[in-house]
């Protein structure tokens, strides 16, 4: 009976390290953030979960603090659904995905009494390398309807609305 209790005992072990090896390797969260809006005096991070090989839900915030050279303060949310499109190959979070999105933001400049929100939705079609070390690169591009509406104490309230360009760079690590 000793010898079939210590060989249950080494399957037991094999078993439950094979399952902490797949989990060291299976990359199902990522946290990212553009390098270049720093330099221009904005502060964002994404979060993406991975939900299958084929699809995530990713969540971001920004900050900014200034706009060319202009102290602003404002703040944007964002969520979106991604479906990557090479998920055979390559499962979740790499490769090229297809990503709906929607986003609010708001904020104001300076002490000029102009404030602003806006609210988009959009799409963008991208790639994302993540590599063995963990390091992730993200590139995006598509179409944002954006409603932007805004306050300026000496000329009231207006808004507008329009496709604008949506793009994504961001640099990060998933684990």
């Amino acid at each position: 009976i000793k010898p079939i209790k210590m060989k249950m005992k080494k399957v037991l072990f094999l078993f439950a390290f094979a399952l902490f090896a797949i989990g060291l390797n299976a990359q199902s969260n990522v946290i990212k953030a553009n390098p270049i809006g720093l330099a221009f005096g904005n502060f964002n991070a994404t979060y993406e979960k991975v939900l299958n090989d084929a699809s995530s839900v990713l969540v971001k915030g920004s900050y900014r603090y200034s706009l060319f050279g202009i102290d602003v303060s404002t703040f944007g949310i964002g969520a979106g659904y991604r479906f990557y499109i090479t998920n055979k190959n390559k499962p979740a979070p790499g490769g090229f995905y297809v990503q709906p999105q929607a986003s609010f933001s708001g904020g104001s400049v300076g002490d000029s009494g102009a404030s602003y929100t806006s609210f988009g939705v959009g799409a963008e079609l991208g790639y994302q390398w993540v590599w063995d070390s963990g390091f992730v690169l993200d590139l995006g591009l598509g179409p944002n309807y954006t409603v932007l509406s805004g306050e300026v104490d000496d000329f009231g309230r207006d808004s507008a609305g329009g496709i604008l360009p949506s793009a994504t760079l961001a640099i990060g690590y998933a684990f």
